[in-house]
């Protein structure tokens, strides 16, 4: 059975164990993670509204804008067709 704590890598003249490898790998990773996860969070993200290009705040208070423009159309709609079956 082959003990994998003694086993190390040969590189040119020096040898590193399997640990230090790892090591080297588990770092690289967390950084590739880390800078994947602050870029996917941080970056100032960029959205098309009504051909124009708006901030993620200003989208969102567009279209938090636009349902209340939304809703209140529906509710003159509602008192529209209220008054037109009152005047028949």
């Amino acid at each position: 059975m082959i003990n994998l704590s003694d086993f190390s890598f040969k590189v040119l003249d020096f040898s590193l164990p399997l640990w230090v490898v790892l090591l080297i790998f588990l770092m690289i990773g967390i950084l590739c993670i880390g800078s994947y996860i602050f870029i996917l969070f941080k970056k100032n993200r960029k959205f098309i509204y009504e051909k124009e290009e708006v901030s993620g705040d200003e989208f969102k208070r567009l279209e938090k804008f636009e349902n209340l423009r939304n809703d209140f159309e529906i509710e003159l709609a509602k008192v529209k067709k209220s008054y037109r079956s009152q005047k028949i």
